[in-house]
């Protein structure tokens, strides 16, 4: 999931409204998608764990008791996990284009502040179903977008890219 903050007129917003920025900078908040159940899919899985408990309790009638401690160890395991999911912060990441600049930080790492005329943005596509992205600066290069899924990296890729293009002819022209 990501949302524009901030971006030039008339750029595509991805349907989440954009705010304008005074100088025309760009401001990318990328964070992992971490949808809720519905109630429907709830109900679901709680049909399907009582099912299972019931079949487990069967061999327990024949005196075959590890298999029904199997089953709701299981399943304990199984909420624990989702339970510790949910409570658990969603990975995220920040992007931002602004006067010649490039700030990126994510909850992993440092922010980084880069000259935007000395970065490259490294589009790297050699497998078709692992798209990964780079920004370079010298000789650090770091991997962003990683919280977002294939499609969603995509879109990005080709945003970041106009805007990168953008932002060094906004500053091709002010210098000259």
């Amino acid at each position: 999931m990501y949302a524009i903050e901030s971006c030039p007129s008339g750029q595509p917003d991805a349907g989440h409204p954009a705010q304008c920025a005074e100088q025309g900078g760009l401001i990318l908040h990328l964070q992992e998608n971490r949808s809720h159940l519905s109630q429907d899919a709830r109900v679901t899985f709680t049909v399907l764990i009582a099912v299972f408990m019931a079949m487990a309790i069967l061999p327990a009638l024949r005196g075959q008791w590890l298999v029904p401690a199997y089953a709701i160890g299981t399943m304990a395991l199984l909420v624990g996990v989702l339970d510790w999911h949910r409570h658990t912060q969603p990975a995220a990441e920040w992007l931002a284009l602004d006067k010649g600049r490039l700030l990126w930080r994510s909850l992993a790492h440092e922010t980084i502040e880069w000259p935007l005329a000395a970065t490259r943005f490294v589009i790297d596509d050699s497998v078709p179903a692992h798209l990964r992205l780079f920004l370079e600066h010298r000789t650090r290069r770091i991997e962003i977008a990683t919280c977002l899924g294939l499609d969603e990296r995509r879109t990005v890729a080709d945003l970041i890219t106009r805007e990168i293009a953008a932002a060094r002819r906004g500053a091709s022209s002010l210098s000259l």
